[in-house]
Protein backbone atom coordinates (compact mmCIF):
# COMPACT_ATOMS: atom_id res chain seq x y z
CA UNK A 1 0.00 0.00 0.00
CA UNK A 2 2.62 2.42 0.83
CA UNK A 3 4.86 2.35 -2.11
CA UNK A 4 1.49 2.69 -4.07
CA UNK A 5 0.69 5.50 -2.61
CA UNK A 6 4.25 6.92 -2.63
CA UNK A 7 4.05 6.64 -6.44
CA UNK A 8 0.47 7.86 -7.10
CA UNK A 9 1.69 11.27 -4.96
CA UNK A 10 3.55 12.06 -7.37
CA UNK A 11 1.21 12.75 -10.01
CA UNK A 12 -0.54 14.99 -7.63
CA UNK A 13 -0.28 18.96 -8.00
CA UNK A 14 -0.92 19.69 -4.11
CA UNK A 15 -0.92 17.41 -1.15
CA UNK A 16 -4.15 16.55 -0.79
CA UNK A 17 -5.01 13.13 -2.59
CA UNK A 18 -8.46 11.52 -3.34
CA UNK A 19 -8.50 7.74 -2.55
CA UNK A 20 -11.15 5.86 -3.62
CA UNK A 21 -12.30 2.55 -2.35
CA UNK A 22 -13.24 -0.61 -3.63
CA UNK A 23 -14.93 -1.93 -7.03
CA UNK A 24 -18.02 -2.32 -8.89
CA UNK A 25 -19.22 -4.72 -6.24
CA UNK A 26 -16.97 -4.19 -3.55
CA UNK A 27 -20.00 -3.02 -0.87
CA UNK A 28 -22.71 -5.67 -1.33
CA UNK A 29 -21.30 -6.43 2.67
CA UNK A 30 -20.64 -2.73 3.83
CA UNK A 31 -20.04 -2.96 7.35
CA UNK A 32 -16.91 -5.42 6.85
CA UNK A 33 -15.76 -3.19 4.12
CA UNK A 34 -16.17 -0.18 6.23
CA UNK A 35 -14.71 -2.19 9.21
CA UNK A 36 -11.41 -2.72 7.05
CA UNK A 37 -10.78 0.79 5.63
CA UNK A 38 -11.38 2.02 9.70
CA UNK A 39 -8.52 -0.74 10.52
CA UNK A 40 -6.47 0.53 7.35
CA UNK A 41 -6.84 4.12 8.17
CA UNK A 42 -6.12 3.60 11.42
CA UNK A 43 -3.07 1.95 10.76
CA UNK A 44 -1.40 4.37 8.19
CA UNK A 45 -2.18 6.89 10.70
CA UNK A 46 0.19 5.16 13.38
CA UNK A 47 2.46 4.31 10.99
CA UNK A 48 3.17 6.56 8.56
CA UNK A 49 1.53 9.64 10.17
CA UNK A 50 4.37 11.73 10.04
CA UNK A 51 3.77 12.20 5.67
CA UNK A 52 0.54 10.83 5.62
CA UNK A 53 -2.70 11.73 7.24
CA UNK A 54 -5.73 9.39 6.38
CA UNK A 55 -9.83 10.21 6.49
CA UNK A 56 -12.76 9.57 5.74
CA UNK A 57 -13.80 12.39 3.15
CA UNK A 58 -16.12 13.30 0.42
CA UNK A 59 -15.51 14.85 -3.27
CA UNK A 60 -17.09 18.26 -2.09
CA UNK A 61 -14.32 18.04 1.03
CA UNK A 62 -11.90 17.44 -1.56
CA UNK A 63 -12.56 20.34 -4.16
CA UNK A 64 -12.92 22.54 -1.30
CA UNK A 65 -9.41 21.79 -0.08
CA UNK A 66 -8.40 22.09 -3.60
CA UNK A 67 -9.70 25.47 -4.38
CA UNK A 68 -8.78 26.88 -0.91
CA UNK A 69 -5.05 26.51 -2.59
CA UNK A 70 -5.87 29.47 -5.82
CA UNK A 71 -3.80 26.99 -7.92
CA UNK A 72 -4.13 27.70 -11.46
CA UNK A 73 -4.75 24.50 -13.57
CA UNK A 74 -4.49 23.88 -17.13
CA UNK A 75 -7.06 23.24 -19.08
CA UNK A 76 -7.48 19.68 -20.46
CA UNK A 77 -9.62 19.92 -24.18
CA UNK A 78 -9.46 15.84 -24.75
CA UNK A 79 -11.38 13.14 -23.56
CA UNK A 80 -9.84 10.66 -20.98
CA UNK A 81 -9.53 7.75 -22.80
CA UNK A 82 -7.64 5.74 -22.71
CA UNK A 83 -6.61 5.69 -18.91
CA UNK A 84 -5.65 3.30 -16.84
CA UNK A 85 -7.38 2.08 -13.47
CA UNK A 86 -4.33 -0.27 -12.01
CA UNK A 87 -1.24 -1.20 -13.25
CA UNK A 88 -1.40 -2.41 -17.12
CA UNK A 89 -5.44 -2.31 -17.01
CA UNK A 90 -5.87 0.11 -19.76
CA UNK A 91 -9.67 1.08 -20.73
CA UNK A 92 -9.29 1.34 -24.54
CA UNK A 93 -12.01 -0.55 -25.86
CA UNK A 94 -14.28 -0.05 -22.96
CA UNK A 95 -17.17 2.14 -25.29
CA UNK A 96 -16.54 -0.27 -28.37
CA UNK A 97 -19.18 -2.16 -27.54
CA UNK A 98 -21.09 1.37 -26.23
CA UNK A 99 -21.10 3.70 -29.30
CA UNK A 100 -24.43 5.65 -28.63
CA UNK A 101 -23.21 6.05 -24.98
CA UNK A 102 -19.30 7.03 -26.68
CA UNK A 103 -21.54 9.86 -28.27
CA UNK A 104 -23.41 11.17 -25.85
CA UNK A 105 -19.98 11.75 -23.82
CA UNK A 106 -18.30 13.36 -26.85
CA UNK A 107 -21.59 15.58 -27.26
CA UNK A 108 -21.66 16.42 -23.36
CA UNK A 109 -17.65 17.20 -23.78
CA UNK A 110 -17.89 19.58 -26.67
CA UNK A 111 -20.87 21.51 -24.55
CA UNK A 112 -18.72 21.51 -21.92
CA UNK A 113 -15.60 22.34 -23.77
CA UNK A 114 -18.02 25.23 -24.94
CA UNK A 115 -19.13 26.59 -22.58
CA UNK A 116 -16.01 26.78 -20.03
Amino acid sequence: MIDHLNDRVQHYATNEIFMLFGTDFMYENAHWNYNNMDNMIEYMNENFGDKYFFKYSTPSDYIDAIAAKNLTWKVKRDDGFPYSSAGDDYWTGYFTSRPNAKSYIRRASANLYASS
